[in-house]
């Protein structure tokens, strides 16, 4: 009947589950628990217990119960140090969550109860005070009991029936006002500790079950944390991985192209136009391809919460300039018309982040170019009021094939894209839009659409861009330099560090149409030897940062531990790499590095960078 109770009690503290049953580790975890609140206070309680026991029996040595009370003195010990024994035991135990400890504990109790109720039987009827004081004292050991064992009701229901039956039973033998009274108080006390027991030992269970799913969830938490944090590192390394091997090949590829047209311009008219073209086509493709892989890694920055925004001053008549100038090409090839209505001062001096803006207006008029056949774009610029931290709105409206209201809710989604009435799928990812709205709520503004099916569409861009009240100034992240006028105004001697022939090829060709003198090295090692053997010999070092046998970063910090060791001016060092996520920039300077030159690059960037590292006498 125990063991019954013991598993309808750990079924019905499983109940507030969906399934109604408890796993077995937490029915162990529980039972132990239980065990343990049942003993804890075992020690103290029977040596209070016995102290008790002895007073008591001292105040009768003169009477005639005096034998009896040795005797009862005797047997209350042997049951505590039994329930002592018991519990050292079960402390020891190699399996603690073993039923038998509670059906063994349910054993001792009674035979404790059972010494404890003797005093019921020689209680002296003829002595009101001596009936009294038994009466008061087993009174007290059952509230006593039912406190200290509340985790489980048969220990204490094993403890208090033999300790309260013998005195309930004298009493109310007296047939006396006395007897009943005292008999019917101790028989409702004895009830009120049976019913007190049960709902304390439900209530305890709860309580361990609680604890116990608290705890599972926490540690459940704290995996699926690991796990999400495992997950976001491998995810990070993929893309910083696929974002190097896009990019390299890529690079290779735009850089020969521009390599060739550049000899073209010696070749027969006839051969040079038709080659034109198909360059012109490789050059076209190549740029959408990297268009493609920068809209993904923006996408994944900002799915993993990385997105950058930055915060500074620049004039956004000239942003808007840069942006028109190009997207008016794009809708010249098209045959279509580019307006712009800007109603902004010239300059106009705001605050905010100008590559994101450049950004959000590439896509939107890219998007308006792509979707128009005929007709025009507009593009209109103006602040919401006139105050100068009003937000700045920015429309711009195509005379393309329009949308439904059904697809409206659709255009900002990841992956998205929209068809024509022909039924034919618009090249690209379809990220355009999921990237252009988080920019622009990520910059603390948001972008709205309305649509006409063969009408066109208005796009909304609704930015906070303040006016500065300060003069231009630089950017927090490591500013591009100005593109020179005259690449051929350059000359120094370069080591290149590069393993990839293609881009090897394309970079020393590069640098030395710009006039620098180049030495090619193909990995850290080779860096560090000649950069050791002739320190005064480089002006420069472009410095790839993935290579075989010793990378770029490793080889940038031993050369600026040696540098430093031989007391030479550090050498200006470049990543060039096609690692282009957030946190690259960061790794490159902490290498000691002094700039970052992401692939594929242009001809003018590369240059740039020249212009700003190369010391003044070498970039007159």
């Amino acid at each position: 009947m125990l063991s019954t109770h013991a598993a309808a009690s750990d079924h019905r503290s499983g109940q507030a589950k969906s399934t109604g049953a408890i796993l077995p580790a937490w029915r162990d975890k529980i039972r132990v628990e239980r065990m343990r609140l049942l003993l804890a206070s075992a020690l103290p309680l029977n040596l209070a217990g016995c102290a008790v026991a002895i007073a008591f029996a001292a105040l009768l040595h003169h009477s005639e119960q005096w034998p009896y009370a040795t005797i009862w003195v005797l047997l209350c010990a042997a049951g505590a140090l039994i329930r002592v024994g018991h519990t050292l035991a079960w402390r020891r135990a190699p399996s603690p969550a073993h039923k038998g400890w509670l059906i063994s504990l349910t054993v001792v109790c009674g035979l404790q109860g059972l010494a404890w109720g003797l005093a019921g039987w020689w209680q002296p009827m003829n002595s009101m005070v001596a009936s009294s004081l038994i009466v008061t004292v087993l009174a007290t050991s059952c509230a006593l009991n039912t406190l200290t064992l509340q985790a489980h009701a048969w220990p204490s229901l094993a403890m208090n029936i033999p300790l309260l039956a013998p005195a309930i039973i004298m009493l109310l033998a007296r047939q006396d006002a006395y007897g009943l009274f005292g008999g019917g108080g101790v028989l409702i006390l004895g009830l009120l500790m049976t019913i007190e027991a049960r709902r304390t030992e439900r209530r305890i269970s709860e309580l361990l079950w609680l604890r116990y799913t608290y705890d599972d969830l926490a540690e459940e938490r704290a995996q699926a944390l690991q796990a999400a944090q495992h997950h976001s590192a491998i995810k990070d390394q993929f893309l910083a991985t696929m974002s190097h091997e896009m990019r390299t090949p890529l690079h290779g590829i735009l850089g020969v192209t521009q390599l060739v047209q550049q000899q073209l311009a010696q070749a027969p008219e006839s051969l040079r136009c038709e080659a034109e073209g198909q360059l012109s086509l490789i050059e076209h493709t190549g740029e959408h391809l990297l268009g493609l892989i920068n809209d993904l890694l923006d996408f994944a920055r900002i799915e993993a919460g990385k997105l950058r925004i930055d915060h500074r001053s620049f004039d956004a008549q000239a942003t808007l300039r840069e942006v028109l100038a190009l997207q008016d090409v794009r809708a010249k090839e098209k045959g279509l018309t580019l307006g712009a209505h800007i109603d902004l001062p010239s300059p106009c001096l705001i605050e905010g982040d100008p590559t994101r803006l450049s950004q959000l207006l590439h896509n939107l008029l890219g998007n308006a170019i792509k979707f128009t056949e005929a007709g025009q774009v507009l593009l209109t610029v103006q602040r919401a009021s006139q105050q100068p931290d009003a937000m700045m709105q920015l429309t711009v409206e195509d005379s393309g094939i329009g949308m439904a209201a059904d697809q409206l809710d659709k255009i900002f989604e990841p992956f998205h894209q929209i068809e024509a009435e022909s039924g034919k799928r618009q090249q690209g990812t379809g990220l355009g839009l999921a990237i252009s709205r988080e920019l622009a709520r990520a910059m603390g503004g948001d972008i709205t659409c309305t649509s006409t099916p063969g009408v066109g569409s208005t796009f909304t861009l609704t930015l906070p861009l303040p006016t500065a009240s300060l003069e231009l100034a630089p950017s927090s992240a490591p500013p591009q330099p100005p593109v020179a006028s005259d690449p051929s105004t350059l000359r120094g001697h370069v080591l290149l560090a590069e393993d990839n022939p293609v881009n090897a090829l394309v970079a020393e060709a590069a640098l030395v149409q710009i006039g620098m003198q180049v030495t090619r090295v193909d990995n850290g090692h080779a860096a560090l030897r000649a950069l050791q053997a002739d320190h005064g010999a480089f002006d420069m070092v472009l410095m790839d940062c993935q290579m075989p046998e010793l990378d770029g970063l490793e080889a940038t910090r031993r050369l600026r531990a040696w540098e430093q060791s031989q007391q030479h001016l550090p050498k200006p060092v470049i990543a060039l790499t096609a690692n282009a996520l957030e946190g690259d920039l960061a790794r490159c300077r902490d290498a000691g590095m002094d700039g970052h030159l992401p692939k594929p690059f242009k001809q003018q960037d590369l240059h740039a960078v020249l212009q700003a590292f190369l010391s003044p006498g070498l970039t007159a």
